[in-house]
């Protein structure tokens, strides 16, 4: 009998911009290149934003914008951000756009936004999942689920996020 993955599942509530950065930071600090990001959630929920802070803190230079009209992006920082953007894609174009050569490169973070189109082109990968979802004004949830292999850097960010 074949043993499931237990998922562990991480809610963090952002209030402010400001928060939303700050777990941003987080992630920066506690990811290790090869780590892959697939972001879900609603138009205008903080994606894009939470890829921009992601790269400000891995000291990129050049920050991400929404990558709606290129499919992929990457920014130089003391890891690297491939950022695919895989809204208008579809599952001919994954063919194409090179994201398995991207997931689990040692010297970047891979996020991807509306992994739909692909994330099940790829069954290896392990990413962290992140759920923006909307709470009023600038208020967010985001939940983090993760393989066992990725608990220990969510529950490094939740010790780090609840101080």
């Amino acid at each position: 009998m074949a043993r499931s993955k237990v998922l562990n599942i991480f809610k963090f509530k952002s209030s402010s911009p400001e928060e939303t950065a700050r777990l941003a930071g987080l992630f920066a600090g506690a990811l290790k290149g090869g780590a892959a990001l697939y972001l879900e959630g609603p138009i205008g929920s903080g994606k894009t934003f939470f890829v921009r802070e992601l790269a400000a803190a891995l000291g990129a230079i050049d920050l991400p914008v929404s990558a709606s009209f290129n499919l992929m992006r990457a920014y130089r920082g003391r890891l690297n951000i491939y950022h695919f953007d895989l809204f208008r894609a579809n599952e001919a174009d994954m063919e194409n756009i090179g994201l398995d050569e991207y997931l689990g490169r040692a010297d970047g973070i891979t996020a991807v936004e509306w992994p739909g189109a692909g994330g099940e082109l790829f069954p290896g990968a392990e990413p962290i999942r992140l759920f923006f979802d909307l709470a009023g004004g600038d208020r967010r949830v985001i939940k983090a689920t993760a393989a066992a292999g990725d608990r220990r850097a969510l529950e490094t960010i939740e010790a780090k996020w609840l101080k």
